[in-house]
């Protein structure tokens, strides 16, 4: 399986807003997009972090947000690759309930995609006869 996991340097917004913590993970994220210019992805963020919980179909989502179910269905897909959101049976949600919790996991995808990749340029330099100190 193959996930494509974005993530950016942005400024840290100060504190007391909750939609601008879920804007700031979202763009740390990548899920800001100049292409989105109705900023759907974070729309769509925004709503499963809040219904963590439950979990909502498609259909919810676009109802909710006024949106096309093909503009949901695409961002949630994005989602879904970065290993953040889960589809499970007609519902998407967080991974886990908690977003501290969903964002651990994820950091631990990462953690294990950089040990194999840092396995096999091990690898690379010890035949190339290069050492590293």
């Amino acid at each position: 399986m193959t996930k494509q996991i974005v993530i950016k340097r942005v400024d840290v917004p100060a504190p007391g807003s909750v939609l601008r913590d879920i804007d700031f993970i979202c763009q740390s994220l990548g899920y800001f997009s100049q292409r989105d210019k109705n900023n759907t992805a974070v729309k769509i963020f925004r709503l499963l972090v809040k219904k963590s919980n439950k979990g909502l179909t498609s259909e919810e989502i676009a109802k909710s947000l006024k949106i096309t179910r093909g503009a949901v269905v695409y961002h949630l897909n994005n989602f879904i690759d970065s290993g953040i959101i889960i589809k499970d049976k007609n519902t998407y949600r967080l991974r886990y309930p908690s977003l501290q919790k969903s964002l651990e996991e994820l950091k631990y995808d990462l953690d294990r995609m950089f040990d194999e990749i840092n396995k096999i340029a091990k690898e690379i330099d010890s035949r190339l006869g290069r050492v590293y100190r």
